[in-house]
């Protein structure tokens, strides 16, 4: 099994954390792996034997499981809720053992996680998702069984062009590029592999300068590669169910004020006529991957609350 104890970029963001974000020595989540169509799933597990409410981590196309326990993760453990991040195919500690990967294999391997471990020992799962991995927990969501809440902190529709132009690292270059992804990813060079990095804001992951050089150089998060294919799937990724269908759960938005990759607006225009209940809190001087104590805190506090008053 690949284990974190050979990476050493999440040791350093994690000195670079405050203090008592840090995860310590004596804390370190269990590794494990699931296997899902013959690929090992690395999961950064944080088990409470006890817990009502298991949360489920995921992450976005710039980071890794590991790197969701550091700013959440443990911290939702501390106060007694079981928590996993899975890596999934291409990140983190996941091993790849198929030749296509595509995002929707992302959205079916999440979701068949849940619905595994959901079976397996049940507590009532609630999804978490950072960047990309909003909308992903969100897409996973129409096909996991039981979900008793989303928390998001950004959710983009990237199908549409607006987002998807906001969101693309040259503005409207995406007008002509993703039709040629598409164009490309039915031939042979569907499995090319492309560094996210040269083609998403990756420079707005992260409002500090030394994680963002330390984030960039690492391939298990935001140096990664992936398949045009992937990409293509992404940026093209139509609903299961719209937002104006889906009441599965309520919701909760954790916007990062400082957020210089999705700013609230493209959240506001992607969840547009919601059915489910749905709710907006800011975190306060955050990046996109908040490593800011006060938007930390915020985090954490509003992700209880917000699980708290769940029926």
């Amino acid at each position: 099994m690949k284990s974190y104890n050979t990476n050493e970029a999440w040791k350093q963001l994690n000195a670079l954390l405050p203090e008592d974000f840090q995860i310590k020595e004596n804390n370190l989540p269990l590794e494990e792996t699931w296997e899902w169509n013959g690929n090992l799933m690395h999961l950064d597990r944080y088990p409470r034997p006890d817990a009502k409410y298991r949360i489920f981590l995921h992450h976005g196309v710039g980071t890794n499981g590991r790197q969701m326990n550091m700013i959440f993760g443990h911290k939702m453990a501390e106060l007694g809720y079981d928590v996993v991040a899975m890596d999934n195919l291409g990140y983190g500690m996941t091993e790849v053992n198929q030749k296509d990967v595509t995002y929707d294999n992302w959205v079916h391997s999440f979701a068949d996680f849940v619905n595994t471990e959901t079976k397996r020992d049940y507590k009532k799962p609630i999804l978490y998702g950072l960047s990309a991995g909003g909308m992903l927990i969100y897409n996973a969501a129409c096909y996991i069984d039981e979900v008793h809440g989303m928390i998001g902190m950004c959710f983009l529709q990237n199908d549409n062009k607006y987002v998807g132009n906001k969101t693309a690292k040259f503005k409207g270059t995406n007008w002509l590029v993703v039709p040629a992804m598409e164009k490309f990813s039915k031939t042979g060079l569907k499995t090319h592999l492309i560094a996210m990095k040269d083609v998403s804001k990756m420079e707005c992951l992260v409002n500090n300068e030394e994680a963002l050089k330390i984030f960039l150089k690492d391939d298990a998060s935001a140096g990664a590669k992936v398949q045009l294919q992937f990409l293509a799937d992404y940026m093209t990724y139509k609903l299961p169910i719209p937002v104006e269908e889906f009441d599965k759960c309520p919701i909760i938005l954790t916007q990062p004020g400082d957020d210089r990759w999705c700013p609230l607006e493209l959240s506001e225009i992607s969840m547009e006529g919601i059915k489910a209940p749905y709710t907006v809190k800011i975190l306060e001087g955050g990046g996109h991957y908040p490593m800011e104590e006060k938007a930390l805190q915020r985090l954490v506090e509003y992700a209880d609350e917000f699980i708290k008053g769940l029926k």
